[in-house]
């Protein structure tokens, strides 16, 4: 237990002078109490925290809510089931920020790549592996709708569409889950890793390296 959990277990009431109850008792909640909507939104602050994906567990959960970690499998079958539903959840999130469809086709799909791209690495976390997953539920057929309703009104046939929404969406989804990974380091790692590019590549010999000493400072930084 942290110095801070601590402190917080052994402070004393200000309108009694007697040791409150540990936040863990004071917060439980009864039993029905909670929902996949609480869930899955206590889901994505734990996420946030720092702790990677590894550390989303029933557990965590359990003490972010304020309730028995069993409580959870009242909901979600297991830890598998919790991620399509948080997946889809980003996917809700994000559609909830779109205008509706205009008349440029284009416009719209890199709005789309944009506001994914938004939502998906403040959760980087999740993101890492939301973007190899399926929810196969609503929202998520939604996004796959709106982005063939684009290409289909940029005249592509269908067979045309089909191919160029497989493209688009794993463009998007590869470049999401390459920098939520990198948003996921260590913040020293991830210093390190900054400075490899700013320093160590435009540091080369030219005599060894001619393209790299030509190029380098020209490299768009990670995450541009």
């Amino acid at each position: 237990m942290s110095g801070q959990r601590r402190q917080a277990a052994t402070a004393t009431s200000p309108s009694s002078g007697k040791p409150s109850a540990p936040p863990e008792r004071r917060r439980r909640r009864a039993r029905g109490d909670l929902d996949r909507q609480l869930i899955v939104e206590a889901a994505l602050a734990v996420s946030a925290r720092g702790d990677g994906y590894e550390g989303l567990t029933f557990q965590a959960l359990g003490a972010e809510l304020g309730a028995h970690p069993t409580a959870i499998y009242r909901h979600f079958r297991d830890k598998d089931e919790l991620m399509l539903a948080l997946v889809e959840a980003l996917h809700a999130e994000m559609l909830a920020t779109l205008p509706p469809p205009s008349d440029d086709w284009a416009a719209d799909l890199r709005l789309m790549a944009v506001r994914s791209y938004e939502v998906f690495l403040r959760f980087p976390a999740i993101s890492q592996v939301a973007t190899v997953r399926t929810s196969r539920s609503e929202h998520e057929f939604q996004v796959v709708e709106r982005i063939l309703g684009c290409l289909r009104r940029a005249g592509f046939g269908d067979a045309d569409a089909a191919v160029y929404y497989r493209v688009f969406a794993e463009a998007l989804l590869g470049h999401v889950a390459l920098d939520a990974g990198f948003a996921a380091l260590r913040p020293a790692t991830r210093e390190g890793d900054l400075r490899a590019w700013l320093v160590n590549y435009r540091s080369l010999p030219a005599e060894r390296f001619p393209n790299l000493a030509a190029t380098a400072a020209l490299i768009p930084a990670v995450g541009d």
